[in-house]
């Protein structure tokens, strides 16, 4: 049966089908029209377009928001945002409520949670926990390692401003400077992806957990990983370890 996709309507043969298009309002010449990002249709009302959306493959399309996106990948994130997903994972320590994994593992290497914990600890953690190095790299995860905690001095002044001895980059105040090497910005890549044709590397337990719930890699399903979060972080890294 011939589809009008503008009109959304059906029809019993291909001569109804033409009549219709030869006579109908809405397909003639010189009213707006709505042009589908992705295989370049025109429809004449935006109602139309959205059928078109919601129904055709290889349009990355969020029914309930009315939006195109790019790409799969970039509706895969925007369906694990905020917009769809509520907070529904607590910090075990604090309670404060986060939206994803990632979030509630930014939380607890940024040291502002009531716990104690930074990213030096999670990073011990995680350590003691992956002694096969499935998620870490070897030759970082040796005792101490990420303890040494480098202190910048008035000594850093250079008649301009505090300099980074190990970037060059140059900061107004003694505290950015020292805020900057506490960073993870000169930290090497400790954390990598468990599988092993994936090869992605990163400085941050939560640069991995968020590659994980990209699904990217079909490490874990996206669901998968927060419901694992939400019974603790040494229980998601365990889940991610055991592969």
């Amino acid at each position: 049966m011939p589809h009008c996709y503008p009109c959304d309507r059906w029809f019993n043969s291909a001569h109804s089908y033409n009549q219709h298009v030869q006579t109908s309002i809405a397909h003639q010449c010189g009213g707006m029209e709505w042009e589908c990002e992705v295989c370049d249709r025109t429809f004449t009302t935006e109602r139309a377009r959205h059928q078109h959306y919601s129904h055709a493959t290889g349009h990355s399309y969020c029914v309930s928001c009315e939006r195109i996106f790019m790409n799969e990948n970039s509706l895969i994130q925007h369906m694990h945002s905020k917009t769809h997903m509520s907070n529904s994972i607590q910090c075990p320590f604090c309670k404060k409520s986060f939206t994803t994994a990632s979030g509630v593992t930014i939380h607890l290497e940024s040291g502002t949670c009531s716990s104690g914990l930074n990213r030096t600890k999670i990073n011990t953690l995680v350590q003691q926990l992956d002694r096969n190095n499935v998620i870490t790299r070897p030759m970082l995860t040796m005792p101490g390692y990420d303890n040494v905690e480098t202190i910048a001095t008035e000594l850093a002044w250079n008649g301009y401003g505090y300099q980074c001895y190990l970037c060059t980059k140059q900061f107004q105040t003694l505290h950015a400077l020292n805020s900057h090497l506490k960073s993870p910005v000169h930290q090497q890549n400790m954390y990598h992806c468990p599988k092993s044709s994936c090869g992605r590397t990163y400085k941050v337990l939560s640069g991995l957990v968020q590659h994980v719930e990209s699904e990217s890699c079909g490490v874990m399903r996206f669901m998968q990983v927060q419901q694992q979060a939400r019974n603790g972080i040494q229980n998601m890294v365990g889940r991610m370890i055991a592969g």
